[in-house]
C-alpha cells in the first residue's frame, strides 16, 4: 500500500524545485538578454529551436515508453533500462549526426555551425542522463527528481553567470549549458541508484524497445516541431531581431509549459497503473483534476495580459518594448497548454499514442500555413496569434479524443466561482499597477484567493474533490 497524500508530496516536490529552478532561470535569463540584445537572442533561441526537434529524435519516445512499462511492472526494471541505454546511445548519436549535417546542407552561417555543434555534444551528453531519470520517475521517488532540477538550475546558471561575467556571447552560453549536461550527468546516477532487482545479462538482453517506441516517437517528434516551427520560420522570413522579440515573450509561456510538465508529470506513473486495471478510477483521477488547473490558468493568463507592458520593461528593458504585443497573446494560451499535458498524460497510459500524434500533426501544417500568412504581416505579434488559434484547437481536439477513447467527462459546475473570481483580480491589477509589480501581484493574489473563499469554495465540490485528490 502506499503512503497517504503521494501523489500529493510528488507534486508539491516538483513544484518546489520549478519554485527554485525558475527564480534561478529567470535571474539568469533577464540578465542573458539583456546581455545579448534583441539580434543575439535571435541567433541564440533560433539555434535552440534548430536543434529542438532533432533532441526529440535521440529519445524518441523511449523515456516515456520506459517510465509507463516499469510502472505497470517493477520486475522487468533492470532489464527495460539495459535496453533504453543501449538504444539511447544509437538514436543520440544518429541525432547528433543529423543536426550536423541538416545545418551543413541547409548553408547556415559559422555562428550557427558552431552553435548547433555544441548542441550536438550535449544531446549525447543528455542522453546519457536519462535513464537515472526515467527510474526516478517510474519509482515515483519526485522528491528526488526535484532535487535533480534544481541542482541543474543552480549549475547551469552558475555556469552562465560566469559566462556572462567573462564577456562571452552565444557560443559561450551554449558550452555552458554543454559543462552542466556533463555535470548532471554524475549526479542524476548518484541519485537514481542501480536498478532492482538486478537480473542476469542473459535475461536483460532480449527486452526490446523499437517497436512499441514509434508511435511515442512520432508523439515527441511531432511535440517538439510543434513547439519550435514558429522561431525558425521567424528567422528564415523576418530575421534574428524579430526572433529575439518573440522569444523574450515566449520565455513567460516556457515557463508555463515547465509548470504543466510538473502539475501533470507526478499523474502518468499513476494512471499508467490504473487505466487497465482500474479505468474508472483513472476517469476520476482525470475528471478531478483538471478543475485546479482552470483554478490556476486564469488568474495566471489575466495577470500576463494586464501587465505585460510592465513586466516586459522590468525584466528585459525598453529595447524589449515591442514584445509586450505577443506576451498578451500567449498569455491566452495557459489553460489549453496546463490542461493538454494533463489528457495527453491520460491519453498516452491507455494506449492512445498514435491518435495523440496525429493531433500534433494537425497542428504542425495549421500552425505552419498560420505562420507564412501571420510573420510577414506581423512578424513576432502574428507568429503569437499562430500559435494561440493551435493551442486552442489541439486542446479541442485531445479533449474529442479522451472522451471518445477513455469516457471522461467535463462538468462546467462551479466554473463561476473562478470566473468571477479571476474579474476581481483583473479589477485589483488594474488599479494598482502604476504602484509597481512588487505592490500589485500579491494584491491580485490576495484578491483573487480571498473572493473564492467569499463565493464559497471552501465548502464547494470542487473543494471536496481537491481533498480527495490530496489524499492520493
Amino acid at each position: 500500500m502506499r503512503p497517504s497524500g503521494l501523489l500529493l508530496r510528488n507534486t508539491a516536490a516538483l513544484l518546489a524545485s520549478q519554485v527554485i529552478t525558475k527564480v534561478l532561470n529567470i535571474a539568469v535569463s533577464i540578465a542573458v538578454v539583456r546581455w545579448l540584445g534583441a539580434r543575439d537572442l535571435g541567433r541564440y533561441s533560433y539555434i535552440v529551436a534548430f536543434c529542438y526537434p532533432f533532441g526529440a529524435l535521440a529519445d524518441f519516445g523511449l523515456s516515456t515508453l520506459t517510465i509507463r512499462e516499469i510502472s505497470r511492472n517493477r520486475s522487468r526494471e533492470a532489464g527495460i533500462l539495459m535496453a533504453l541505454t543501449r538504444h539511447l546511445m544509437v538514436l543520440a548519436s544518429a541525432s547528433a549526426v543529423a543536426m550536423l549535417l541538416a545545418a551543413l546542407l541547409t548553408h547556415h552561417e559559422q555562428w550557427a555551425l558552431t552553435g548547433i555543434g555544441l548542441v550536438a555534444a550535449g544531446t549525447i551528453l543528455s542522453t546519457l542522463t536519462t535513464p537515472s531519470l526515467v527510474l526516478l520517475t517510474a519509482r515515483e521517488r519526485l522528491e528526488r527528481l526535484a532535487l535533480f532540477r534544481a541542482a541543474a538550475a543552480l549549475v547551469g546558471s552558475l555556469l552562465t553567470a560566469a559566462v556572462l561575467v567573462a564577456g562571452g556571447g552565444v557560443q559561450g552560453i551554449l558550452g555552458a549549458a554543454l559543462a552542466t549536461n556533463a555535470t548532471m550527468w554524475v549526479v542524476a546516477r548518484a541519485l537514481a541508484g542501480r536498478p532492482t532487482p538486478r537480473l542476469p545479462p542473459t535475461l536483460e538482453a532480449p527486452v526490446r524497445l523499437w517497436r512499441p517506441a514509434v508511435p511515442f516517437g512520432f508523439l515527441l517528434a511531432a511535440y517538439a516541431v510543434y513547439y519550435r516551427l514558429d522561431m525558425i520560420m521567424l528567422e528564415w522570413l523576418r530575421g534574428s531581431y524579430e526572433v529575439g522579440q518573440y522569444a523574450a515573450a515566449y520565455r513567460f509561456y516556457d515557463t508555463t509549459a515547465l509548470l504543466a510538465a510538473s502539475l501533470g508529470g507526478p499523474f502518468f506513473p499513476r494512471l499508467a497503473r490504473l487505466v487497465l486495471d482500474a479505468p474508472q478510477q483513472a476517469r476520476s483521477l482525470i475528471e478531478t483534476a483538471w478543475r485546479p488547473l482552470l483554478a490556476l490558468g486564469l488568474p495566471v493568463s489575466a495577470g500576463i495580459c494586464i501587465l505585460a507592458d510592465p513586466l516586459i520593461a522590468l525584466l528585459f528593458g525598453a529595447e524589449f518594448a515591442p514584445a509586450a504585443a505577443p506576451l498578451r497573446v500567449l498569455a491566452l494560451a495557459v489553460l489549453p497548454v496546463l490542461w493538454v499535458n494533463l489528457l495527453s498524460h491520460a491519453l498516452n497510459a491507455a494506449n492512445r499514442v498514435w491518435a495523440l500524434a496525429s493531433v500534433y500533426a494537425i497542428s504542425i501544417l495549421l500552425n505552419g500555413a498560420g505562420n507564412l500568412v501571420l510573420i510577414p504581416w506581423g512578424g513576432a505579434f502574428g507568429a503569437s496569434l499562430a500559435t494561440l488559434a493551435c493551442e486552442w484547437l489541439t486542446l479541442f481536439l485531445v479533449v474529442r479524443l479522451v472522451r471518445r477513447h477513455l469516457g471522461i467527462r467535463f462538468s462546467a459546475e462551479g466554473h463561476w466561482r473562478y470566473a468571477l473570481a479571476t474579474v476581481g483580480l483583473a479589477v485589483c491589477l488594474v488599479l494598482t499597477r502604476d504602484v509597481g509589480l512588487l505592490l500589485s501581484v500579491p494584491a491580485g493574489g490576495l484578491a483573487y484567493a480571498g473572493l473564492l473563499l467569499l463565493l464559497g469554495f471552501g465548502r464547494s465540490a470542487d473543494m471536496h474533490s481537491l481533498k480527495q485528490l490530496w489524499a492520493e
